[in-house]
């Protein structure tokens, strides 16, 4: 008889701190319920976090913190939002997919239940949960 599968929640947030902090507040408040979390940032914004972040929660294991690429060159990035929001549009989803069979392939008993997106990113993430038959949730931060 196998192990009972644990929640398994991802969130992405849209980039800059703005968006990111009131995400990880809320994510280290329900981690305390057991529940696994994986955090999505831009390439770029998840070295400004990691830097900044020693976190219990993190260090547990309950939070796992990855990123994947918004499709700007490390230049480009935080300068002009309008370029950045329609590249992450164009290449993130993509990515998203592959990250969320990555993580399902890893591990049966953790595979993502729910997707929280901030809704400031659009439909792309909620589309792309729903096509992979995963619960979906969009936040207003």
């Amino acid at each position: 008889m196998g192990r009972q599968a644990q929640a398994h929640v991802l969130m992405i947030a849209a980039p800059g701190q703005r968006y990111v902090a009131p995400l990880m507040k809320l994510e280290h408040r329900i981690s305390d319920h057991n529940i696994k979390f994986t955090f999505v940032n831009s390439d770029f914004i998840h070295e400004i976090v990691v830097a900044a972040l020693l976190d219990e929660a993190v260090a547990r294991g309950r939070i796992r913190l990855v990123s994947i690429p918004d499709g700007l060159d490390p230049e480009d990035e935080g300068r002009d939002t309008t370029k950045l929001l329609g590249s992450i549009e164009r290449v993130m989803p993509g990515h998203l997919t592959n990250l969320i069979e990555k993580v399902n392939v890893e591990d049966e008993q953790m595979q993502i239940t729910c997707v929280i997106s901030e809704i400031i990113l659009g439909q792309w993430p909620m589309e792309v949960a729903e096509k992979m038959g995963i619960q979906k949730v969009f936040m207003r931060n």
